[in-house]
């Protein structure tokens, strides 16, 4: 009876590894390149579905599947496993990971072999002990009696031939299912994971025609976890989610000190009393394990992949997913740029732009500088055409040789067909001077307006013609314009006047406009 309570109620089938894996990347805020390579390794910001395919055999009855080597920066209540031959009875998710201290912690009481090199002759010795405590502090039981390891004179180290029970080497997805029969099956595991992220950023080089440009788009992936994903069929999604906190396990790698009382001769004392308790680097103590080889590193990468990757785009809800055609390969800790974008000779307008809303009644009419503005279409007959996730946009000029920096400009999401502008500064070259000619109120009570006129003057000092936008913002309850000396247009829910501007001219502009009074 005692044999059969003693007995595994289940078996252990493991899957060491996806046969592959499918990366889907999110994006919850706005990023630059070089903010997700600032990003801090313990960030939670970023999301992805990670979606692998496992192939596993299973006996008949019950088995606990252990799929190891999914990310370390899982959301656990978020994963599922399809192709199971019934529900899964339990799920579990093992992050007590293997570590020096989590190893020490869990192997005490336990037989190690501790080996000590002789620092004058470099003699190594080994002798069979008995861990007794740590990791705050490791002391082992000998033949000598018990030591505190890594007090003493020479390099020593704690050999473990095995690793303890419950302890992973690394991350693990578990789930407990019903098999009627034995047999091989092919599962669907799918999860979020956090720290992972992407954006776009663009580079615009203006040509020497100044009304064309060339834009390039790079796409970058950031992946501060410790899993690695290659081969893998790659997407982007753009736009905001709407995310809370994700419920992630709070992991805590065990630590390890050495804590030693003051060793050497007694002349030593005065030096180190004011100390007390001296604590060893943690490099004091090293652990060799025999049974475990693998290795975890902390370096972050860069790779830049300079091929240009074709982008497909398909609607997901009311989000839009940009995949990449190829497979792509993201290491553990890597920040990888992708070229997804190439166009060159796109069209675009020049435009110096004025807020009349900036106006202030009180100024002296100084001259005001205006906005630099890139106007674009996103089609194929001006040479673009082609899905433009959101990102910032350098944009560059190249005069005698040289290439210099005009400035950036961050731009939204835009589809195919749609307009947008780049704003790359402000200049002196073309200035507007503004003022108040009159500020009426009539009415009364709720029906009480406000009726001003205003008159600009448009200087432009650039030796050959520009195109000005002057654009009025209606931001008063009720506003409208009800005299004007040239007409406007509407444009993304604002007033706007465009005018021609002749070489090293000025012109007038005046409008009067009413809204709801306070």
């Amino acid at each position: 009876m005692f044999a059969l309570l003693a007995a595994p109620a289940f078996a252990d089938v493991v899957s060491p590894a996806p046969d592959a894996v499918a990366v889907t990347v999110y994006r919850d805020r706005p990023r630059t390149a070089e903010q997700l390579r600032g990003e801090d390794d313990d960030d939670t910001s970023g999301l992805a579905m990670i979606t692998e395919t496992r192939t596993v055999e299973l006996p008949a009855g019950r088995s606990r599947i252990r799929f190891e080597g999914v990310d370390d920066a899982i959301i656990p209540a978020s994963a599922a496993v399809e192709g199971l031959p019934s529900r899964p009875a339990e799920r579990d998710f093992d992050y007590d990971l293997l570590t020096p201290g989590a190893l020490i912690e869990k192997s005490v009481g336990a037989e190690v072999t501790v080996r000590r090199v002789d620092r004058k002759s470099g003699k190594v010795t080994e002798e069979p002990a008995v861990l007794r405590s740590g990791p705050d502090g490791v002391t082992v039981r000998t033949s000598h009696g018990v030591e505190a390891l890594g007090c003493g004179d020479g390099p020593s180290a704690l050999v473990f031939d095995h690793l303890p029970a419950g302890l992973a080497d690394k991350p693990t997805l578990s789930v407990l299912a019903d098999a009627p029969k034995a047999g091989r099956y092919t599962l669907r595991v799918s999860y979020l994971a956090v720290q992972v992220d992407w954006s776009a950023d663009y580079v615009a080089r203006i040509d020497p025609d100044g009304r064309t440009l060339d834009l390039t788009g790079w796409l970058t992936l950031s992946n501060r976890s410790g899993a690695s994903f290659v081969a893998a069929p790659t997407a982007v999604v753009a736009g905001h989610l709407a995310r809370v906190d994700p419920d992630l396990p709070d992991v805590e790698p065990t630590q390890r000190t050495q804590k030693c009382w003051p060793m050497g001769r007694t002349s030593d004392w005065t030096r180190l009393r004011d100390s007390g308790i001296r604590e060893q680097s943690l490099q004091s103590v090293p652990i060799a394990i025999t049974a475990f080889t693998g290795a975890q590193t902390n370096v972050s990468e860069l790779v830049v992949t300079a091929e240009k990757r074709r982008v497909e785009t398909m609607n997901l809800g009311d989000y839009k997913l940009y995949a990449l055609a190829e497979p792509t390969t993201l290491a553990a800790r890597q920040t990888k740029q992708i070229r997804f974008l190439h166009q060159p000779r796109v069209k675009f307008d020049k435009l110096y732009v004025y807020k009349a809303e900036d106006l202030d009644p009180d100024d002296d009419a100084s001259p005001n500088p205006t906005s630099v503005v890139l106007s674009l279409e996103n089609k194929a007959a001006n040479g673009l055409g082609a899905p433009v996730p959101a990102g910032m946009v350098s944009v560059r000029q190249t005069q005698g040789g040289d290439e210099y920096f005009l400035g950036e400009h961050g731009v939204r999401d835009v589809p195919i067909g749609e307009p947008f502008e780049l704003e790359l500064g402000q200049t002196s070259q073309v200035t507007v001077s503004g003022k108040v000619v009159s500020d009426t109120r009539y009415g009364s009570g709720d029906h009480k307006r406000e009726r001003a006129a205003v008159e600009f003057t448009i200087a432009n000092a650039e030796p050959s013609p520009v195109t000005f936008e002057l654009r009025q913002s209606p931001e008063q309850e009720g506003f409208k314009i009800v005299a004007e000396s040239a007409r406007h247009t509407l444009k993304n829910g604002a007033d706007v006047w465009r005018l021609a501007l002749p070489a090293n001219a000025s012109v007038k502009l005046s409008y009067t406009a009413e809204a709801a009074a306070e």
